[in-house]
């Protein structure tokens, strides 16, 4: 009797998975995962892994393994060979990581770049922007220049991933500065003032309706974070649904990112002619706390802030009930025909941050700057939340990190519009 040898992934593995799994579909990024482990192990280097091999080593059914191995071999990841084999007849497939960790992790995410470019153009066609754009294959030693950042507000735990980048390794000096809100930052990006704006999807949505020169790049967090909330003490009782707002006051920004998808959510659950709005533009808390609203529009942090002074919070979530994009990176359209290599350097470089704060979010919050342990702490709060609650959906499981849909900005357009929000 013959016993063959399989290693298979463990938990000290996942590390190497959530980092490839920025750049593609997850049960790839586990295969590729497994391969290059074989490859950089003592025991199994150089040595094929049969597709028996590889389906016990990530525990995937055959007809899966078939088509990511097939995949990932036309990303030129991974070799398909032979296997050595006493059997008479031809040898079996076998397949083997073209390189090790570092080197296959900075071809994911290159490879990614490049996809995301793509993507960006072909939304940005069906959204009526159409713009021709040569990804191409940078050189090694690539030196793309300064790419400018405009952030949605000023630099926080949501942003962290941002500054855990590794921006220089891919030959751009990436320059992050914070504006007062989604439409700052899209304004500095339309007028040239940053490179790129990460701003709301409503908010570009707009400005795509109002004409401006703009395309988005790719998502930051895949769902919206937009809220409406209260106090129970100022509610009077809890707020369990949309329904329980029918004929109270709302207080929300005009203009604004927070108020254009709270006037979506109250549109689409048939209570905006239900209820008051009251106009208090970056005074919602204020007029929620001192009694002139009853419920305010704001995003998730804004209860968590709350109830970290002490409060009792309740808080539902507009993402939960209409799929809304998150925030967005986005672009001039020459700039992203102009500078395509720049765009890639610090999409990868962003994909490393993404990786490190899902691994260490203390880390990537550090990277923030000097703050009180208190601070940190809560800055360490937003961005785990937000990672949990608004960073996933089936098209980053697909895809990686970042991915987006010409779908999914035509639904949330139209939707805009008939709540008279676009």
């Amino acid at each position: 009797m013959r016993v063959r040898e399989f290693p298979v992934l463990g938990d000290e593995d996942e590390r190497v998975v959530e980092a490839f799994a920025a750049g593609l579909d997850r049960e790839a990024a586990r295969v590729l995962a497994y391969l290059v482990g074989r490859e950089d192990s003592d025991r199994f280097s150089g040595e094929a892994a049969s597709r028996l091999a590889v389906r016990v080593g990530v525990d995937l059914g055959r007809g899966r393994v078939s088509d990511v191995l097939s995949t990932l071999t036309d990303r030129e990841l991974i070799t398909e060979t032979t296997v050595e084999s006493e059997a008479p007849g031809r040898p079996p497939k076998g397949w083997r990581a073209d390189a090790g960790h570092d080197e296959t992790l900075a071809r994911v995410r290159a490879l990614h770049s490049a996809a995301l470019l793509d993507r960006a153009a072909s939304v940005a066609a069906t959204l009526g922007n159409d713009v021709d754009v040569d990804v191409g294959t940078p050189a090694p030693d690539r030196d793309a220049g300064v790419v400018d950042v405009g952030l949605n507000w000023e630099p926080n735990g949501l942003h962290a991933p941002l500054f855990a980048g590794a921006y220089a390794d891919r030959g751009v000096d990436v320059t992050l500065s914070g504006r007062r809100g989604s439409h700052a930052a899209l304004s500095a990006a339309a007028d040239g003032d940053v490179d790129v704006g990460l701003t709301g999807a409503a908010t570009f949505l707009r400005a795509n309706a109002d004409g401006h020169d703009v395309i988005p790049l790719a998502l930051y967090y895949q769902r919206a974070m937009v809220v409406l909330y209260t106090t129970r003490e100022t509610f009077g009782g809890p707020l369990r649904s949309v329904e329980d707002v029918r004929g109270r006051r709302v207080a929300m920004p005009d203009g604004s990112e927070t108020g254009a998808l709270g006037r979506l959510f109250l549109s689409q659950a048939g209570v905006v002619d239900d209820v008051t709005i009251v106009r208090a533009d970056g005074e919602e808390r204020a007029a929620l706390l001192d009694g002139d609203a009853d419920v305010a529009t704001g995003v998730f942090t804004d209860p968590l802030e709350l109830e970290t002074d002490g409060h009792d919070v309740d808080s539902v979530l507009v993402a939960d009930h209409f799929p809304v994009p998150g925030p967005a990176f986005v672009v001039r359209r020459e700039t992203l025909r102009d500078r395509p290599h720049a765009l890639r350097g610090f999409l990868e470089g962003a994909m490393a941050g993404w990786t490190a704060a899902r691994l260490d979010p203390a880390a990537a919050v550090a990277d923030l700057g000097d703050r009180s342990d208190e601070s940190a702490a809560v800055e360490r709060r937003k961005l785990e939340q937000a990672l949990d609650r608004f960073a996933g959906s089936d098209d980053v499981e697909k895809n990686g990190w970042g991915w987006h849909s010409a779908e999914t900005w035509q639904r949330l357009r139209i939707a805009l519009k008939q709540a008279d929000a676009l």
